[in-house]
């Protein structure tokens, strides 16, 4: 622990980000190495007792999964998103905050809007569990003897400088209304909205069966829709 503290002093201090599988947070993880911040992998069984039993050594180190929150390092502050337009009096994070809001229509889900940093390879949206939250519920589950829940309340975090989420806004805007029928445009842009979120979702391994369906289905939709624009 000393060794991990010495190495990421300047970069992190008294932090500790750590992944507990692999293979379903290799999003966040990549995301955080290609910033410089170093993972601790702790997979086995017994290793989240352990992470409680370091923080009681080490009182004054903070310890994250790498899906519970951002550090600051890995959000860009140099795309302000602080520039309200004139039009909406809102800003690009407002605008975007608000869209997923309607399209999503999920009272218990925080959505929260930060431009990340790194290339293509950065998640247009990525789900994330608060760190006490999170343990408290593994806590029940494993006093219970049961599996955990995805629980309903947690944060979409959405990447406003992902192409995709530029791209899905303008599609949005440019949607045409007729009375009161939703137009193509707005139809796909919701589909898409909801596409997102699904994929971030299964990053944390969030479906249920009735998900699993419905994400399938909406998949096939917006497949559909893209290859008739394509042709026309």
């Amino acid at each position: 622990m000393q060794e991990y503290l010495e190495r990421n002093k300047e970069r992190h201090e008294n932090r500790v980000f750590y992944c507990t599988d692999e293979v379903t947070q290799a999003t966040y993880v990549q995301l955080h190495t290609s910033q410089g911040l170093e993972v601790l992998f702790m997979d086995s069984f017994i290793d989240s007792h352990f992470v409680s039993f370091l923080e009681r050594e080490y009182s004054h180190i903070k310890f994250a999964r790498v899906d519970a929150e951002l550090d600051d390092t890995l959000i860009d502050k140099d795309k302000s998103e602080d520039i309200v337009d004139p039009n909406t009096n809102q800003t690009r994070g407002e605008k975007i905050k608000e869209f997923f809001q309607k399209a999503l229509a999920k009272p218990k889900l925080t959505i929260r809007t930060e431009a990340l940093k790194g290339d293509a390879s950065a998640p247009p949206a990525m789900v994330l569990l608060p760190e006490q939250l999170r343990r408290m519920q593994e806590m029940n589950a494993l006093l219970q003897q049961q599996a955990m829940q995805f629980p309903e309340e947690h944060i979409l975090l959405v990447n406003t400088s992902h192409p995709m989420i530029q791209n899905l806004m303008s599609l949005n805007q440019g949607a045409i209304v007729t009375g009161s029928a939703v137009s193509p445009s707005e139809e796909l842009a919701n589909m898409i909205c909801h596409h997102v979120y699904d994929l971030a979702l299964m990053a944390q391994k969030g479906f249920d069966a009735d998900g699993m369906k419905a994400f399938v289905e909406r998949s096939n939709q917006v497949l559909t829709q893209l290859t008739e624009r394509a042709l026309t």
